[in-house]
């Protein structure tokens, strides 16, 4: 009897610790209050961190200091927050201290809760944090260093947490710059190589499997082997025929993913494989047609409309599209393609060919339908009259930013177009 009263009271003590945790942490107001629109402005910027980043991973055998302006850390922000809607972050850059803060929305029926986070990373010969602050909560730098050190580790069965904490030398900064100086990566890439190849995760075994056949399928065929570009559309319809042949009403949405993702990765790039698993036959050697395939005469729009139809089968809408907008704000930097409606509009139709070829209610009809395609208008509307190649000048005069009258407009001039595809017409329910 003494035993199950102590069992009783310890776990009493624990919901209410739990509950008195809870209710520390979460708060009836957001502290981070930004727009994203504001926040993405500059995001042709993060071009030049992106190349800080390849070069200390390509010249891996030298020490390099990353440099991240406010700029970038805003833009990086923004995205985030365009991709996922409940979240609010922001990053405030001094000399003597950088402040990281976020504040997440938590759906709750009965009244509004949030989770604000608040850290400060302070300047240092190595990753010191100040304190973190969740709602009410206050937590030593430290110790929430070696609580996610210690995760991280845990989950991976590994040491790489911490040596990813070793890596860095330094930390400084100035009024609107953070500076990284990190060791030379070589070590630390080959470990982290090891860990990602002997780390298990949950994977879709059937779905890889069903990559990879679809993959090695659309590479064997003729029109692969074609001399001049032939027409996307035909390398869809080859493989949809395909998976028509091979599914029943049952699995067909599952023989769609896999043949979404087999086309982006042999049209759109083969990096989209990492993210579905080994299905390329050579690992030394990527699948690929002879000449670039097209869409409206293009084979950017191609790759566009398979790469965004990828990622809507891995991810959320929402993502995908911000995933899209903020390259084409990122390629108005000098040098880049500028911004374009017309990218965009091969983004956005990839999503709409992804959620209908996906669709268990759908999925056959699809197949029926793309295995006797023959013209571009079956997924892809015009795109005469949108405006392309803007510098961000350009764009900032006709367009301000993303969330204006002028934008929008231009947006649901593309989904008007997208609505006359009588594909797109397949509603969900």
């Amino acid at each position: 009897m003494r035993i199950l009263r102590g069992v009783i009271i310890a776990l009493l003590v624990s919901v209410l610790l739990v509950a008195g945790l809870i209710v520390l942490m979460i708060e009836s107001e957001p502290v981070v209050d930004v727009k994203a629109a504001e926040q993405v402005a500059d995001a042709d910027t993060v071009h030049e961190l992106l190349a800080q980043l390849e070069s200390s991973v390509s010249d891996r055998h030298q020490g390099h200091t990353i440099t991240i302006t406010t700029q970038q850390f805003d833009s990086i922000v923004g995205f985030l927050q365009r991709a996922t809607p409940d979240f609010r972050g922001k990053v405030t850059v001094h000399p003597d201290a950088t402040r990281l803060q976020a504040s997440i929305a938590i759906p709750v029926d009965l009244f509004d809760s949030y989770l604000n986070v608040d850290a400060t990373i302070l300047p240092a010969n190595f990753l010191l944090l100040d304190e973190v602050k969740i709602g009410d909560l206050h937590i030593p730098g430290h110790l929430a260093v070696g609580l996610a050190e210690w995760l991280v580790n845990r989950r991976t069965k590994s040491d790489i947490a911490t040596q990813a904490r070793e890596q860095i030398e330094k930390v400084s900064m100035t009024e609107q710059e953070m500076m990284v100086s990190l060791r030379p990566m070589d070590g630390f890439l080959r470990n982290l190589n090891e860990v990602k190849n002997g780390l298990s995760v949950d994977q879709d075994d059937e779905l890889r499997d069903l990559t990879a056949y679809y993959l090695r399928y659309i590479s064997f065929q003729d029109i692969t082997l074609a001399d001049t570009p032939q027409p996307a559309v035909d390398f869809i319809r080859l493989t949809m025929k395909r998976a028509a042949q091979r599914s029943t009403p049952e699995n067909a949405a599952e023989h769609n993913r896999a043949a979404i993702l087999a086309l982006a990765i042999f049209i759109g790039h083969h990096r989209v494989a990492n993210f579905v698993g080994d299905v390329q036959p050579d690992a030394d050697k990527a699948l690929k047609p002879l000449t670039p395939p097209l869409l409206r005469g293009r084979n950017d729009l191609a790759r566009h409309f398979l790469i965004s139809a990828a990622l809507k089968v891995l991810s959320e809408q929402g993502v995908t599209l911000a995933i899209g907008e903020f390259k084409e704000l990122m390629d108005r930097a000098m040098g880049g393609s500028g911004y374009s409606f017309v990218d965009l509009t091969a983004d956005m139709a990839g999503i709409e060919f992804a959620r209908v070829a996906t669709s268990p209610v759908h999925a056959v009809r699809v197949q029926q339908l793309l295995s006797e395609m023959h013209d571009d208008d079956v997924i892809m509307p015009p795109v005469d009259g949108l405006a392309e190649g803007l510098s961000k000048d350009q764009f900032i005069e006709q367009f301000e930013r993303v969330d204006s009258d002028a934008y929008l407009q231009e947006v649901a001039k593309i989904k008007a177009r997208l609505a006359t595809v009588p594909l797109y017409q397949l509603e969900d329910n």
